[in-house]
């Protein structure tokens, strides 16, 4: 960790303020409908083009296209911030799997949440750790639905040189509908590869730096809370060793961080 790691005071929010990471841009909605005491759900990284470095350029045009589905919810920063994850996740496994495939599927993967209301987002959020339960649930069906459907749009326009075989555009529909609950595809013991990698990708984005901090604002607690929480649900969260050896390295980056803001909250 830099020696110059410090915090900065986030009070937009009615209750007490809380320390953020000073690296890490956080936004309200100026204009909502939803209650202010659950305004902290709502709370995104904003979006830079700069962020567009991160797209592998062959597939940087076909991002583009996506990218206004995916402005809700910080999905577009997650996106982007989770796609180098792809590579390390198919070198370090043993299957045979299609990247493009992969790709495609995890940059419309979420953009389902376009297709939503604030409230259902919030709903989405309202849990401390990574299991989902009650309000939670349904909008995270419904934003795969809505995401397939999506997808289904994106793909039917947009040209891909060689074209999708009708057998990449299935998997892409299966890892989208599927990348929140890959246990529903597991007939027999097996979850299909591609659906592996794209869980998993996916839910690396709870331990990166930024959406560590994100979510201790949006879920209302602690980071010393929310780093035990993470450590005691990694294991089931993860579909592959991969995912859960690169999920274990992040989480070790994590507490780091958490130790200095424990050290920065002693000292303000």
């Amino acid at each position: 960790m830099p020696p110059s790691f410090s915090f900065t005071l986030f009070d937009l929010l009615p209750g007490e303020p809380a320390w953020i990471p000073d690296d890490i841009e956080l936004r309200i909605p100026e204009k909502t409908a939803i209650d202010p005491s659950n305004l902290h759900y709502l709370i995104t990284i904003p979006w830079h083009d700069q962020y567009l470095e991160l797209v592998d350029e062959a597939y940087r045009d076909f991002f583009k296209v996506v990218l206004p589905y995916l402005h809700a919810r910080s999905t577009d920063v997650h996106v982007v911030t989770c796609l180098p994850f792809i590579k390390e996740l198919i070198q370090a496994g043993e299957e045979t799997v299609d990247e493009k495939v992969i790709r495609i599927a995890f940059m419309l993967h979420d953009s389902g949440w376009s297709q939503m209301s604030e409230v259902e987002i919030a709903h989405s959020l309202g849990v401390r750790g990574l299991s989902l339960s009650g309000d939670a649930i349904n909008p995270k069906a419904r934003h795969a639905l809505l995401g397939q459907q999506v997808a289904q749009k994106i793909l039917g326009e947009y040209p891909f040189q060689p074209p999708l075989t009708s057998k990449q555009i299935e998997q892409i529909y299966q890892a989208i509908l599927f990348h929140d609950k890959p246990e529903g595809l597991a007939a027999g013991g097996v979850i299909p590869a591609s659906v592996k990698v794209v869980c998993d990708v996916d839910h690396l984005w709870s331990f990166t730096h930024p959406n560590f901090w994100q979510d201790t604002l949006r879920k209302g607690v602690k980071p010393d809370v929310y780093l035990e929480n993470l450590g005691k649900d990694l294991e089931s969260y993860f579909v592959s060793e991969p995912g859960r050896q690169k999920a274990r390295q992040l989480l070790e980056k994590r507490a780091a961080e958490v130790e200095a803001w424990k050290s920065w909250m002693q000292r303000n």
